[in-house]
């Protein structure tokens, strides 16, 4: 019997399975010991299988190998798929706003909190302008839109959920759906998936795909979108063929907020509410502060592969990365975004701002580099030190000096001066005789302004008010004080002198 084909088939068999999609890390969970506890009560709580106890210590730092061995407090990493399905864990790290979870087989809905365990048929929602970012022990990141509800199931090897309403941006999770399967292949040597899913009121699924391949199935229907590429589900029909997605809009990094042209500049705005122009991509991506184009013309160029872009997605954060969302709103193209800064309780501050063009069917497109801008309300501080208001003096020059922000261009009787890296200024005027006005005015970035009014009066001879400083009274005091000392010390000697005459 030749032997050879069977060699040759079980080495490609190995090699294949070696190299296969399916082999993926050792999913761990972090579980903690409770004070007094053992190695064996650990693996008899969490395990379906407590005799595998030995297995916990491959992935943990554990003396020796006594199951009977107290560990205080510890936090053992165990592989997820020997833990009981009810204990596996999933983890709320982020939420904003009002977050709410319920318990397996418990109708009752209770206040979220950060960094809570989510368990198996735990349901998480998140309410109007709410957000939310759950990770699974494999250290897959799930993120949840506002008004979305979803039932975790982390007892699955790939980690799962039903996705009741709303929308969740994924990578490694597999999506279902009332009407379809949302599942994203994972490629050795490909990039990781990175896509979207939500559900329209009319129970419609739609799935963006932003980076990798993911599979939507439904009605024993199968398509596969790649990045860049979209699918409708309408309820109980198959997934339409992909879509291309809307483009990414590119800023115009060198316009501010209002529109205008302003070159290597933050937008910093000194109003309650900014305005930005956004028009539909023609020939391209669109720019913040271009004119809008004619009705005809928008009707032309918004059409992309059939479809019709007519609406944009807007976020603003104080990060870069949008790990921190404040606001948020999805309006018609022909809108401008009027972000009310009072309304919204934004602080002084910087900002990023972003946003993503979405098609007729709902389909969103990525969204456009953050864009910074700064809210700056404060106008700036303008310290006179030097002269005082209502202040006589009788010299040729007049020295104004004080203190202001940092850097500051200010103006001093129309005289434009800029202040020093610790705020100081300094400069000199030359007065009229009588009575002089000195306006100081300075204006920040945002456009807030300061005007400082002080008099001087030029006179022959000075008269110093109480408190202010004076070269001749300081030469007074100081021949003052020299003649008090010479008369003391002539007095001791006289004095010297007659006790020793006294004595003799």
């Amino acid at each position: 019997m030749n032997k050879k084909p069977l060699i040759f088939f079980l080495v490609m068999f190995v090699f294949s399975a070696f190299f296969s999609g399916e082999a993926r890390p050792e999913v761990l969970q972090e579980v903690t010991v409770k004070e007094g506890d053992t190695l064996w009560g650990v693996a008899n709580y969490y395990l379906k299988d407590p005799k595998r106890w030995p297995e916990i210590l491959k992935f943990n730092n554990i003396p020796g190998t006594d199951q009977n061995v107290i560990l205080p407090g510890m936090k053992l990493r165990v592989p997820i798929l020997l833990i009981k399905e009810h204990l596996r864990a999933a983890r709320l790290i982020y939420i904003l706003n009002e977050v709410k979870y319920r318990r397996n087989k418990n109708a009752e809905w209770m206040n979220a909190w950060k960094d809570m365990e989510l368990y198996n048929e735990d349901g998480l929602r998140t309410l109007r302008q709410s957000r939310a970012k759950v990770q699974f022990p494999s250290g897959e990141l799930l993120n949840m839109d506002e008004n979305s509800l979803i039932i975790l199931k982390p007892e699955k090897k790939q980690e799962e959920i039903d996705l009741l309403s709303g929308g969740v941006r994924a990578s490694r999770t597999k999506i279902i759906t009332n009407s379809s399967i949302v599942d994203p292949k994972i490629e050795p040597r490909g990039p990781a998936p990175d896509f979207k899913t939500k559900i329209k009121e009319d129970k419609t699924t739609l799935v963006e795909v932003y980076e990798g391949v993911v599979d939507v199935t439904a009605q024993g229907r199968t398509v596969t979108l790649t990045k860049g590429f979209g699918t409708e589900v309408k309820f109980r029909q198959p997934p339409s063929l992909p879509k291309i997605l809307p483009p990414e809009p590119e800023l115009d990094m060198n316009a501010d907020l209002s529109g205008k042209k302003e070159p290597k500049t933050a937008g910093n705005i000194s109003s309650d509410s900014f305005e930005l122009d956004i028009s539909a991509p023609s020939g391209g991506a669109p720019v913040v502060g271009s004119s809008a184009p004619r009705r005809e013309e928008k009707e032309q160029t918004s059409k992309i592969l059939g479809q019709m872009i007519n609406k944009y997605h807007v976020q603003v954060s104080t990060t870069r990365s949008f790990a921190s969302i404040i606001y948020e709103e999805i309006k018609p193209l022909n809108d401008k975004i009027n972000i009310s800064f009072k309304k919204h309780n934004f602080s002084d501050g910087m900002y990023w701002y972003r946003y993503a063009f979405v098609d007729e069917l709902g389909l969103e497109g990525r969204f456009s580099q953050p864009a910074q801008f700064v809210v700056d309300t404060v106008p700036p501080t303008i310290e006179i030190e030097t002269p005082m208001n209502e202040e006589e003096v009788d010299t040729e020059f007049v020295s104004v000096e004080g203190k202001t922000e940092a850097n500051q261009f200010l103006k001093i009787n129309e005289k434009e001066i800029m202040a020093d890296s610790s705020g100081k200024f300094i400069t000199a005027i030359m007065p009229k005789k009588g009575r002089n006005l000195i306006t100081l005015f300075a204006q920040d970035k945002a456009g807030n302004t300061t005007k400082k009014e002080i008099v001087v009066t030029k006179v022959k001879h000075a008269v110093k008010k109480k408190g202010q400083k004076s070269q001749r009274s300081g030469f007074s005091k100081k021949g003052s004080t020299i003649a008090s000392i010479s008369l003391g010390v002539l007095t001791a000697v006289v004095i010297l002198g007659v006790l020793i005459l006294f004595v003799q």
